[in-house]
């Protein structure tokens, strides 16, 4: 097993840690996705998780939110141990995540209003109906797309589907943002506008993100830090620069 780690410095980030991942396995029969697995993500911070396809990026999402369980390692989630949770425990703390799904997981039955009131008819808080509308309005403001209340998803583009499933992530208010390839299947113009809103939404929402990609654009626009994931493990970290001018050639690759 290759345990190789780069030069380049693992540089710490001032700030509360909202997401503290820790010797992290995760393996399905013989393949062996997540092998002691680190990652610290910090308040109001944009991590993108870089690596192929396969390498095991959605496999971390699913166990940092309890879709998974890890066969061994800790996960952190604002203060509270995910594997350890009960199920109406996890459920209050994923109240606190949005989940940008890389299908977008919309309704097809449903207007896009009723695919955004939907979490909040979930919520543990009694929102009154001008509550409710007064929050999808400022959703769908928030990503563009004030026109398309009453439209169904099938009536909507490819980019305006993936800003709807973003509005219907921020309709809570979350404190964390977890990407899941949020640019594939999207044209490159479109997939730049989902970049500039994913910066946008940060900065007005001060949320912490981690963003999973293998789109180096995405990686460029977005990320404050990256994280490559390589064999299972974090290889490395760094800004994007810092990883661009790297010599070793295991992080070179992606930037070719």
């Amino acid at each position: 097993m290759d345990t190789t780690i780069s030069a380049i410095p693992r540089k710490p980030k001032d700030g509360q840690i909202m997401i503290e991942v820790k010797h992290l396995y995760k393996s399905f029969g013989k393949i062996h996705v997540l092998q002691d697995f680190n990652l610290t993500l910090h308040r109001q911070e944009n991590l993108v998780v870089l690596g192929k396809s396969g390498s095991g990026k959605s496999v971390l999402i699913k166990c940092i939110i309890g879709l998974l369980k890890p066969d061994k390692g800790s996960i952190i989630v604002l203060g509270e141990s995910v594997p350890d949770l009960n199920e109406e425990k996890l459920d209050q703390v994923r109240m606190k995540i949005g989940f940008l799904f890389q299908g977008n997981a919309l309704y097809d039955s449903m207007t896009v209003r009723e695919n955004l009131e939907f979490p909040l008819r979930r919520h543990t808080v009694n929102y009154s109906q001008d509550q409710i509308n007064e929050l999808v309005a400022e959703a769908l403001e928030n990503v563009g797309l004030p026109h398309t209340t009453e439209m169904m998803p099938s009536e909507l583009s490819g980019g305006m589907l993936k800003r709807v499933a973003l509005a219907r992530t921020l309709i809570l208010k979350p404190e964390i943002i977890l990407y899941d390839e949020p640019t594939t299947g999207l044209d490159p113009v479109t997939a730049r506008e989902i970049d500039k809103l994913i910066v946008a939404l940060q900065k007005k929402y001060h949320t912490a993100s981690i963003i999973i990609t293998h789109d180096m654009h995405c990686v460029k626009n977005t990320a404050d830090r990256v994280a490559l994931l390589l064999n299972g493990r974090c290889y490395t970290e760094g800004t994007y620069k810092e990883l661009e001018n790297a010599e070793d050639p295991k992080i070179k690759q992606f930037f070719e």
